[in-house]
């Protein structure tokens, strides 16, 4: 058996007349091809040379090859998946490249998709103050993972909860007295919820409206103020909405 890699032995193999086109994010790009054995050897199929546009670069020690798995008996053709990776910080759009397969070129469109992710540390923050009007700032690092620029978010408000507002209201209205059936039960539970329950949290990022560049990374900085009907002997706690992230914090009572 002949193994066929991008530096060794792809003249054995014919790929027919067909553009090859591959599409997907940066990390993953696919598609397909019909090879065909044209001698008397057995082969082992696993990568095929690639002459890359110059506006794309492969993962750092990666070379430019595109990659396949299959074995193909003398004179068999077979239609089977590939694959390549290119930088993931590649810019969406259409790139065209050729293969080197038999002794002929063969076109090989990329067409790059958009990724837009985000990575934020830390995500939980820890405070201490839960009087109405206090201030916290939690700073947390921004990098841009996708291919597109990123664009900080605007935060005007969070839940600021009080930890044990759902426990004592269950068990305040538990104890009611006169209550005849479920439906009273749940009424005065609700009411106990609605007494007890803070306002939204002011809250602020200073950065909101910045744009992060394709593997840019930046501190953020989120300012959260206590809601003005916070209760400075309870501990609080919530969750930040952070475009497709969430961000928790807690709020202990001095």
């Amino acid at each position: 058996m002949v193994r066929v890699t991008s530096g060794a032995f792809h003249e054995k193999l014919s790929a027919g007349n067909d553009d090859i086109i591959l599409n997907g994010p940066p990390g993953d790009l696919r598609g397909h091809i019909i090879i065909s054995n044209k001698n008397t050897d057995t082969l082992k199929v696993k990568s095929l040379p690639l002459s890359q546009d110059k506006n794309l670069r492969t993962n750092s020690g990666n070379e430019a090859s595109l990659n396949l798995s299959c074995r193909l008996n003398p004179g068999e053709a077979k239609l089977v998946e590939v694959w390549h990776q290119v930088n993931t910080a590649t810019a969406p759009g259409t790139y065209e490249n050729t293969i080197m397969v038999g002794g002929e070129k063969r076109k090989v469109t990329m067409i790059v998709h958009a990724v837009m992710d985000i990575n934020i540390h830390p995500d939980h923050f820890v405070f201490t103050g839960t009087a109405a009007g206090t201030e916290h700032t939690a700073a947390f690092m921004l990098t841009n993972l996708g291919n597109v620029p990123f664009q900080v978010p605007e935060v005007k408000h969070v839940a600021a909860l009080d930890m044990d507002f759902i426990c004592r209201a269950l068990g305040m209205g538990s104890r009611s007295n006169g209550l005849k059936n479920a439906n009273q039960l749940l009424d005065e539970i609700a009411k106990n919820v609605q007494a007890n329950l803070p306002d939204w949290a002011n809250a602020k990022v200073e950065e909101s409206g910045q744009t992060l560049e394709p593997g840019a990374a930046r501190m953020i900085h989120l300012r959260i103020t206590m809601p003005k009907n916070s209760d400075a002997s309870k501990d609080y706690s919530g969750n930040v909405r952070f475009w497709d992230h969430e961000l928790t914090y807690s709020v202990k009572a001095q």
